[in-house]
């Protein structure tokens, strides 16, 4: 165990036994000419949130006041889980026939951080895995930023999972997918809406922060961007066909009137996302990902959290964004973080934010605001700083810069930045000492109206009792988005997604992964999330295929970044804007 030192005279073993449980046991070191000189245990026990706080006391004087021989010496060691360190207040005396020994009386009150336990390794596929790491970035769908992935390749990866022959990716082609310019043209069949009333999908995107202005993404919107109608009837396929019209209603609405309707069809090629780019090429990509529900950032998120929206389908009570902040009370329900948090397992949520608090927690303020729970949540630097120690928790979920940064990839936010942020990330992960046993997922909380052409599918189970805030039964998903997942247990080049038999892979894959990884729904004292399609999701195990780690690494570079910011959207626009996205 490891030891504190304080004034030559108190010390204190320690051992971590999670991120709030510390194993403490305090000792006096009682100097010469005393004929008991040496190291005396005063007491020990566990530091928690439930025992903050503990006092040990001996008392070895022997006569009177004027003339004692002996030592006294009381500490008390005080948890704080917000900034993972212990106080040690203490003082002590030692004295021979009355007086002190030099440095008689002893007194400390100082503070110490501890390093989290390093976590350990479980079974995942055929991988040994200790740090799962999920980045979330914002509003883009999969054809926006890698439809065009294997295109060189006519879409033909080199292999799939499940395995078929030849392997497939379901990615663009070029001059095959289109939206009709004009909202009478969406139910017509195809040979009846003529070329110069289609926007096809393009080559690359004409700026890094297309589409501008921000698309339409509530509830309603996105019915009529899959569907052509805001109410369509149950198992109606979606033709994928009122993007551009949409946009063009967004774009009425905005402070951009004279922007082009066709730029939603704007897809990025994969040189202007080199990064993303390389690490699903070198790894692997899902090309059936769906966001949890066809709906805004919070009630997405929500899923990956909890397996569950509450029945929000909106940000806000409204179909508008009216600038009101949404109300926190609205996810009152136990996260991934609350469970492994009762279970010992370790976990972080970091923020490349100065400013915001971190999204996750102003989300599920009733289940995460505890105090204790400050030091679960912290900065980009120190998931930098974690990573290279080998000191990542064992579930690490990242958020990007909403605001000061502004590389979440949010339209019309710059997509380079959105890029270095992730190399950065990659960066981190891949060089330090836990590396090879690592495995990162990228992916995107929702389309955000950018432009795909896989229809979403029916299907989808509802996850619990909650009242639906819309007519919805929770029964379809949302939009394809990226989802990108890097290990060195990972082949090269895997294009995967859910059997056949299977339910299609979203959000709660996630936490899916997670509850087997850590066997979190058997341990006892569970209070594993009771979500329904958290239990029918797919998990990751299948796509960790190796036998043992890759020696290998992609050679990828820092991208070139832009910073590109309209005139209007001003630090009090952007923090509205964050609180309804």
């Amino acid at each position: 165990m490891p030891t504190i030192r304080y004034a030559g005279v108190f010390e204190i073993d320690y051992k971590v036994v999670s991120a709030d449980k510390v194993q403490v046991a305090a000792y006096f070191v009682v100097p010469k000419p005393l004929p008991m000189a040496g190291r005396k245990r005063l007491g020990g026990g566990t530091l928690s949130p439930d025992n903050i706080s503990r006092t040990f006391r001996v008392d070895a004087m022997t006569g009177s006041s004027r003339w004692s021989t002996g030592f006294a010496a009381s500490m008390t060691l005080t948890l704080n889980p917000a900034t993972t360190s212990v106080r040690c207040k203490a003082n002590g005396s030692a004295k021979v026939i009355g007086k002190n020994l030099p440095g008689s009386p002893f007194r400390v009150d100082q503070s110490w951080p501890f390093d989290w336990p390093r976590a350990p390794l479980h079974p995942l596929g055929k991988a040994q895995i200790a740090n799962v790491v999920v980045v979330m970035m914002e509003n883009r769908s999969f054809d926006n930023l890698l439809g065009w992935l294997y295109a060189d390749q006519d879409n033909r990866p080199p292999r799939n999972i499940p395995p078929q022959s030849p392997p497939t990716f379901d990615g663009l082609e070029a001059n095959r997918y289109w939206n009709p310019v004009d909202a009478a043209d969406i139910g017509k069949p195809d040979d009846q809406v003529p070329e110069n009333r289609r926007a096809y999908v393009t080559k690359q995107a004409r700026s890094p922060i297309v589409p501008d202005p921000d698309p339409h993404e509530q509830f309603r919107y996105m019915s009529t961007q899959l569907f052509g109608t805001q109410k369509p009837a149950a198992g109606t396929v979606a033709n994928m066909k009122g993007f551009v019209t949409d946009f063009a209603d967004a774009i009425k609405e905005s402070k951009e009137p004279k922007a082009d309707r066709r730029l939603i069809m704007d897809c990025f090629s994969t040189a202007q996302v080199p990064v993303l780019t390389a690490l699903a090429r070198n790894y692997a990509v899902c090309d059936r990902w769906f966001a949890s529900l066809p709906c805004q950032t919070w009630p997405n998120r929500a899923f990956v959290h909890a397996g569950t929206s509450c029945g929000r389908v909106n940000n806000l009570d409204k179909d508008v964004d009216d600038w009101t902040p949404p109300n926190p009370l609205y996810y009152n329900t136990p996260t991934i973080f609350n469970v492994m948090q009762d279970l010992g397992v370790t976990w972080k949520v970091y923020a490349d934010s100065i400013v915001t608090p971190t999204l996750t927690r102003s989300q599920f303020v009733t289940q995460l605001g505890n105090p204790n729970l400050s030091g679960h949540f912290k900065g980009f630097t120190d998931f930098c700083n974690d990573a290279a120690l080998g000191t990542l928790p064992s579930y690490s979920f990242v958020e990007p810069s909403f605001l000061e940064k502004k590389n979440d990839q949010h339209p019309p936010h710059d997509v380079k930045a959105g890029d270095n942020f992730l190399y950065e990330v990659w960066k981190a992960v891949s060089t330090g000492p836990g590396w090879n046993n690592t495995l990162l997922v990228i992916t995107y909380d929702e389309h955000g109206g950018c432009y795909d052409h896989v229809p979403t599918p029916w299907g989808a189970i509802k996850p619990d009792g909650s009242k639906p805030q819309k007519p919805f039964g929770f029964d379809r998903y949302g939009v394809r988005v990226p989802a990108v997942l890097v290990s060195p247990w990972i082949e090269p080049g895997t294009v995967f997604r859910a059997p056949k038999t299977s339910k299609e892979y979203d959000h709660t894959s996630i936490l899916a992964t997670l509850r087997e990884w850590q066997n979190l729904s058997r341990r006892a004292g569970s209070r594993w999330l009771k979500s329904r399609r958290i239990a029918a999701a797919p998990t990751l195990a299948p796509v960790l295929s190796r036998g043992k780690p890759r020696t290998d690494k992609p050679d990828i570079s820092r991208p070139v970044s832009y910073t590109h910011l309209r005139a209007h959207e001003t630090d009090s626009y952007l923090v509205c804007r964050l609180l309804l996205e």
